[in-house]
């Protein structure tokens, strides 16, 4: 019995330990974001004085390096919350709340799915691309859950075509403007295809590009049945 309550101290002590040094971890983190976004205020200053190609590039270089850091971040607190907290209840209301924090929005009708998402698509050169497929595949499930509830349709789609449109923020730099090519839209299919569509296989899926300017960056997506594609492309 004593043995039982010294193992059972033990591994909370290992526990409190192990979450302890993610708290630190992500204390140290925050620090470092908090540099590089001071580093880049100073960059974007400099630029503002005297604008410069090479100095635009230096800011955006390190805007994406603290977006990255504030990602993991951001990752290291999504396993922590993971990890402490207890209450389904709870963690189900958070995860809910997360897809309104990442202001990812969706709607179904005339048999079309749109998404909407704040943000481009990753280049497919980029490592990290977390930041915007997790947040996905959490919207697509809590859409579904509400659909189900509100005993609304999901859709299925078995041959379709997916339509990605570019909008990028018509004040910024056109240099920033990608070929379609260069947009990693693999993993974004696949976070739609576990949802929404019977494969994502090209035999299934058409995929199309469209880029437009706007009045800030974003990414929306349709998906509908491929014979319903030219007709929707023409009110575009």
């Amino acid at each position: 019995m004593k043995s039982n309550i010294i193992k059972k101290k033990a591994s909370n002590q290992d526990i409190f330990q192990k979450v302890k040094k993610q708290l630190d971890e992500a204390q140290k983190m925050t620090s470092e974001v908090g540099e590089l976004m001071a580093e880049a205020r100073n960059i974007l200053i400099a630029y503002s004085r005297c604008k410069t190609e090479s100095g635009y590039e230096n800011f955006t270089d390190m805007i994406l390096e603290s977006s990255k850091k504030g990602e993991r971040l951001t990752e290291k607190l999504r396993r922590l919350s993971l990890e402490v907290v207890l209450d389904q209840v709870k963690y189900e209301q958070y995860q809910s709340e997360l897809v309104a924090v990442h202001g990812i929005e969706m709607d179904y009708s005339d048999e079309i799915l749109k998404i909407i998402m704040p943000v481009l698509i990753p280049h497919r050169k980029e490592h990290y691309t977390d930041y915007l497929y997790k947040p996905l595949y959490i919207a697509f499930k809590q859409w579904c859950i509400c659909q189900n509830q509100e005993q609304k349709r999901i859709p299925e789609y078995e041959k379709c075509t997916v339509c990605f449109v570019h909008l990028y923020n018509r004040d910024l730099p056109l240099g920033r403007i990608r070929d379609h090519d260069n947009f990693e839209e693999k993993h974004v299919l696949d976070v739609i295809s576990n949802f929404f569509l019977a494969s994502d296989s090209g035999l299934h899926v058409d995929t199309y590009h469209i880029t437009r300017m706007a009045e800030q960056d974003a990414t929306e997506v349709y998906i509908m049945d491929t014979e319903n594609f030219p007709k929707w492309l023409q009110k575009m």
